[in-house]
């Protein structure tokens, strides 16, 4: 796709070709088949909440993705997770706090500004 998305239906195709050649040329039929029939089952569209979005900055390119939808992964799964993926880290509260002050900051301009406080 020329936009960089896939689509569920291609996703065990994509999973297939990153395998490396070695490996591939050496699965069966049938396990090529298992692998694509299990890669199939995951869905593109699963989540109530999907937000992605792509930020420009200078010298690299940022993307934000916010999932959200209804629970369905076992407890020892998102304990795993969770080990593997802190919330606590130096990036992801700098990020809470840059987030926290665009949308507060935004918030009293907007006050300010409504309330004759600042002037055009």
């Amino acid at each position: 796709m020329p936009d960089g998305s896939m689509t569920a239906a291609a996703y065990p195709e994509k999973l297939l070709d990153r395998l490396p050649p070695r490996i591939l040329g050496g699965l069966s039929a049938e396990q090529k088949a298992a692998i694509a029939n299990a890669a199939g089952e995951w869905k593109a569209n699963s989540h109530r909440v999907n937000i992605r979005f792509s930020l420009p900055l200078p010298g690299s390119r940022w993307y934000f993705t916010m999932l959200g939808g209804p629970e369905r992964r076992a407890p020892a799964r998102r304990k795993s997770e969770r080990a593997h993926n802190p919330i606590r880290t130096a990036w992801n509260i700098g990020f809470i706090f840059l987030a926290a002050f665009l949308c507060y900051g935004t918030a009293v301009g907007v006050l300010l500004f409504s309330s004759s406080v600042l002037a055009f």
